[in-house]
């Protein structure tokens, strides 16, 4: 009788885990009302990313950079120097120069400030192990602190691994993989 008493709380716990899978994250329907604040300065301080982000993460300009950036710009990703210099230089690197583009092509989540900082959360997409050929769906964060109208200071989740120095998020950030 307690096997079977197991067996079926196991079959329900397997049954509940399956109906309750991961939520992917979703793109906000109006990146132009992330940029909104009360603060002026926060609102400021959203765009200058948002900017940013158009100009060189996503429309590889390096020439724009010290619009953007301080020059002792410091660097917590692991696969990048610190300084605007290295920032340029990996960035002509990973993507070619495109087009600025109204909005972030990225899905974004969510722009969001306090005080100094930026943080902004899009949807990326990564090799799912559980299926071989598929993409799943997760979030990535960046955090930049501002200074005097300008980007400091970068943080994110990026793990140390050579093969971003050949990564363009710009077309390998897919949904699915392509044929």
């Amino acid at each position: 009788m307690r096997f079977k008493q197991i067996f079926v709380a196991c079959g329900v716990l397997f049954l509940f885990g399956a109906a309750h899978a991961q939520v992917p994250p979703t793109a906000a329907p109006d990146q132009m009302a992330l940029l909104k604040s009360k603060d002026p300065k926060l609102a400021a301080n959203k765009k200058l990313v948002f900017d940013m982000w158009r100009a060189i993460v996503q429309g590889g300009h390096t020439e724009m950079a010290p619009q953007f950036f301080t020059e002792d710009y410091i660097q917590h990703n692991p696969n990048v120097a610190t300084g605007r210099a290295a920032m340029v230089a990996y960035m002509k690197q990973t993507r070619p120069v495109r087009e600025i583009q109204p909005k972030i092509t990225f899905p974004v989540i969510s722009i969001m400030a306090e005080g100094d900082l930026v943080m902004i959360a899009t949807v990326s997409y990564a090799d799912d192990p559980a299926n071989p050929g598929k993409k799943y769906a997760g979030t990535h964060f960046d955090l930049f602190r501002i200074e005097n109208g300008k980007i400091a200071e970068h943080w994110d989740s990026v793990p140390k691994d050579p093969s971003s120095l050949r990564y363009d998020p710009n077309t390998q950030n897919e949904p699915q993989n392509k044929p």
